[in-house]
């Protein structure tokens, strides 16, 4: 059974799991990034094949929350899909026990609330921009941890109500009858942010709310470069100084990528595995793609339609 939790809570916890670490959107001045191209084709679909394995896996890069029309499944990606016998996700989504670990992950600890963790000015700025410009009441919110709360502010400014492949690959996993894993526990997942103490995430948020009008543009080429299916680009801006000044966001991607590697392998020697993890982690120097070619396998383009998902 698929578990869907509130709008609220799925909402902020899917842009926590793309966006959220270091997203300062800190206007520093531009640094030297590798422009290296390791992944020849502009494509968010791979197949991967070669070094003993008995058939072909695919490794396709999402972005957690799109607007409906940027999160159509290609052909190229079901018939991929349908030649796969298990989905590998970040996280186990449908996992028995998943909603009660989710609500205990989103929530602050008791007694705490927005209200409590730092200045009541803070919580203050926080419930006025949700009144007035959200148009949304703060309850729904007031229990949930800081940078769950920033999260799914950035995922306001997108015009529409987001939605995530995940879910889309979820339902098409259960009408295939095929089995749901995951690479990471939610405690893996969120360890890096739970080590920021929550008057810290509150400042974070205030400053997010602070600076609102001024992120629709960032989040527009955020969106337009996942359109451009370069997924070393994706890369480059997801570790870029001046989006991401917290660099040790960067060390930590590049030390979960490998941490999936003998998963990958171990999962795709059973049976062919499709698998879906944010865009960011395949391109690079130290992407899940390029770090599978490390290890003998054959990393290969497959070219999605116009009709997909991310066309220009």
């Amino acid at each position: 059974m698929l578990y869907r939790f509130p709008r609220a809570y799925r909402g902020a916890f899917l842009w926590v799991m793309l966006v959220l670490p270091g997203l300062a959107f800190a206007q520093t001045q531009p640094s030297t990034l590798d422009t290296t191209v390791y992944n020849q084709g502009n494509t968010l679909l791979w197949r991967v094949s070669g070094a003993g394995l008995p058939s072909a896996s695919y490794v396709f890069g999402t972005m957690h929350t799109l607007c409906p029309e940027d999160a159509v499944l290609p052909p190229e990606l079901t018939t991929a899909f349908a030649q796969s016998q298990q989905l590998v996700l970040e996280l186990e989504l449908d996992a028995p026990g998943f909603a009660k670990q989710m609500r205990r992950a989103v929530q602050l600890p008791w007694p705490n609330s927005l209200r409590r963790v730092r200045r009541q000015r803070d919580y203050r700025v926080v419930r006025k921009f949700f009144k007035f410009r959200l148009h949304q009441p703060i309850l729904p919110f007031v229990l949930m941890k800081p940078a769950f709360v920033e999260a799914y502010v950035y995922s306001t400014l997108l015009p529409c109500t987001p939605v995530g492949y995940e879910e889309k690959l979820m339902e098409l996993a259960q009408a295939q009858h095929k089995e749901l894993l995951g690479l990471e526990t939610i405690q893996q997942q969120l360890a890096s942010l739970d080590s920021i103490p929550y008057p810290r995430q509150m400042e974070a948020l205030v400053k997010a709310i602070q600076a609102y009008d001024t992120y629709a543009p960032l989040m527009q080429q955020m969106v337009q470069v996942y359109r451009a299916r370069n997924v070393d680009a994706l890369y480059r801006f997801a570790v870029d100084p001046r989006y991401n000044p917290d660099q040790s966001e960067v060390a930590d991607l590049a030390v979960r990528n490998q941490n999936w590697i003998p998963q990958m392998q171990a999962l795709m020697r059973v049976r062919p595995t499709f698998f879906a993890v944010g865009a960011a982690h395949l391109g690079g120097r130290v992407g899940v793609l390029q770090r599978l070619r490390q290890q003998g396998y054959q990393v290969e383009p497959v070219l999605l339609s116009d009709s997909s998902a991310t066309r220009q």
